[in-house]
């Protein structure tokens, strides 16, 4: 799949979503539309964003000490083989 395509999947499931909540809005009781339910619902998204934000940062750091671990085996390699050319010379 293309990266064009999939943005374009993500982009009518969130737009979809949106339009779906503005609907089901209207058939909620009014005691799910108060301050404190509001208040319950943003808590529930900022710590489903902190996670994210959490294993996005972890994930990140471990492809970096994975690429790190192999450029430095690569570099030793390298510094073998000039070793045993000059050897051999």
């Amino acid at each position: 799949m293309s990266p064009m395509t999939v943005a374009l999947i993500a982009f009518a499931c969130t737009f979809g979503g949106a339009l779906l909540g503005s609907f089901l809005r209207t058939l909620l009781p009014e005691h799910h539309l108060r301050d404190d339910s509001k208040d319950a619902l943003k808590l529930g998204t900022g710590l489903i964003a902190t996670l994210v934000a959490l294993v996005l940062g972890l994930l990140v750091g471990s492809a970096k000490s994975s690429f790190d671990a192999m450029n430095a085996g690569l570099t030793e390699l390298g510094a073998k083989v000039i070793l045993l050319d000059r050897t051999l010379a």
